[in-house]
């Protein structure tokens, strides 16, 4: 990886965010936060939601590149994790993802765009979207397109795992 490149693993509550050429940094925003606070209440979330979503997850970006004003100025973003592999089957429409799968900001802004909108019954017959992420999958969007907007990236790589989890997914 190119030095400055950030891998930022997504899990429940927070971002952990490693820099290739050295520091580790956690931020407490995650899709579940989103959850419980920003986009709570409403299936689908109106538009205010979806911006503080947003908005919160930037704050957050904004607190770490005052600590650490480099990341700024990143090569390449890397996610890790289920919910980034989760947005990637989505967008993709399988649950096989490519090795260094590059997704498209373009391709992630249409995908929230479509499920933003979607009640959650409705949402879970996307081709690829895995059964236990349909709940998450909107803040899985604020988290991912927040770092995008944020970091002025036109596109992030989505590293899979390597056994992909076909039990959970549902077909449309």
């Amino acid at each position: 990886m190119t030095p400055g490149t950030l891998t930022v693993h997504i899990s429940d509550a927070e971002l952990i965010v490693e820099v290739t050429s050295g520091g580790q940094h956690v931020l407490p925003v995650g899709p579940l936060t989103l959850q419980a606070g920003p986009l709570r209440g409403s299936d689908p979330p109106p538009p205010a939601s979806l911006t503080n979503a947003l908005g919160l997850v930037e704050d957050h970006l904004d607190d770490l590149i005052i600590e650490a004003p480099t990341i700024a100025a990143t090569p390449g973003v890397v996610l890790t994790g289920p919910y980034a592999e989760a947005l990637a089957r989505i967008e993709i429409g399988t649950s096989l993802i490519p090795a260094d799968y590059e997704l498209q900001r373009a391709d992630a802004d249409e995908v929230f765009r479509t499920v933003a909108v979607e009640a959650a019954a409705e949402r879970g017959h996307n081709p690829g979207l895995p059964a236990d992420h349909v709940e998450s999958i909107i803040a899985t969007c604020c988290v991912i397109l927040g770092i995008m907007r944020r970091l002025d990236l036109s596109a992030v790589t989505v590293a899979a795992s390597a056994t992909p989890s076909h039990n959970s997914e549902t077909t449309g």
